[in-house]
């Protein structure tokens, strides 16, 4: 049983710590965010030579290094992406021309599709030229979990991405950095689409396969450790795309679950800070 349940708990763990991690230089000052980014780059080289390094071990240790290499490679790419640093040119205003030019008509899915993707083209290439790279230097060793990871990693973060990019209930531009607000142009509004059934239902089916393939009592150690940790990120996966389409106000967001922030509530709550400094300044100088 214990066989069963570490690679569960190392999965939930390592996701959430990284996740919030990730969210910590969030808000914070250039300063702050270079420092934090040049720090995980460094981390990130360490697991690039820790992932080739343990790809040749198959003990039950070696698979949870590699694994864990593959989540930090993962975890530095969406870094890179969600603090500007590798993203790609948001054309709003070649956008919004093609619109003019449609009699304002909104485009297209297509037309939609290629801006929004345009956005973070630079930062899937770069995903997809270290996944090559993972395979290569991987290439006939018995340990390559650390790149399935992190292709499993890169799908269900595509698929939360289209999902979005198509409509859900539960998503708000604001929880986005300030770079990526323009991409609320892009996006469709609504409560739901096909594609996050879809996920749900098919991302189920895999994690239940994968756990299945774990649990097999004549499985090697290996295939447990790998399987099951796969197959529980997968399942986190399905839980973030449910989380989207819901219908309560809810996310999950960094270390835990928050409430979703409404439209203009931002602005409406500046506007009375704005509103009450002056009153209390105006009562200032009428007392003398």
């Amino acid at each position: 049983m214990q066989a069963f349940y570490q690679p569960v708990l190392f999965a939930l763990f390592v996701w959430w710590f990284i996740t919030g991690l990730i969210f910590v230089a969030y808000g914070r000052s250039p300063r702050f965010t270079h420092l934090y980014f040049g720090i995980a780059t460094l981390v990130m080289l360490g697991a690039l030579a820790g992932f080739i390094a343990t790809s040749t071990q198959t003990n039950p240790a070696g698979v949870y290094l590699n694994l864990t290499c593959g989540l930090i490679l993962w975890a530095w790419h969406v870094s890179s992406y969600y603090l500007g640093y590798i993203t790609g040119p948001v054309k709003v205003d070649d956008f919004q021309r093609e619109v003019r030019l449609q009699n304002g008509r909104f485009q297209t899915l297509l037309t939609r599709f290629r801006y929004a993707l345009q956005a973070s083209i630079y930062h899937e290439l770069l995903v997809i030229s270290f996944a090559l790279l993972m395979a290569f230097v991987s290439q006939g060793a018995p340990n390559r979990w650390g790149l399935w990871v992190f292709l499993t990693l890169w799908l269900m973060h595509a698929l939360a991405k289209v999902n979005v990019f198509l409509g859900v209930r539960n998503f708000r531009i604001d929880f986005l950095p300030a770079h990526l607000h323009k991409l609320d142009h892009f996006l469709e509004k609504r409560a739901n689409n096909p594609l996050s059934s879809a996920i749900i239902v098919f991302g189920t089916i895999t994690a239940l396969v994968l756990i299945y393939r774990g649990i097999t009592p004549d499985a090697p150690p290996m295939q447990v450790v790998g399987n099951l940790a796969i197959g529980t990120l997968i399942i986190l996966g399905v839980i973030e795309n449910l989380m989207l389409i819901l219908p309560i106000s809810m996310t999950l967001w960094g270390w835990g679950m928050r409430h979703l922030p409404q439209p203009g509530n931002a602005e409406t709550e500046r506007t009375h800070q704005t509103h009450t400094t002056l009153r209390a300044i105006s009562e200032q100088m009428a007392e003398g």
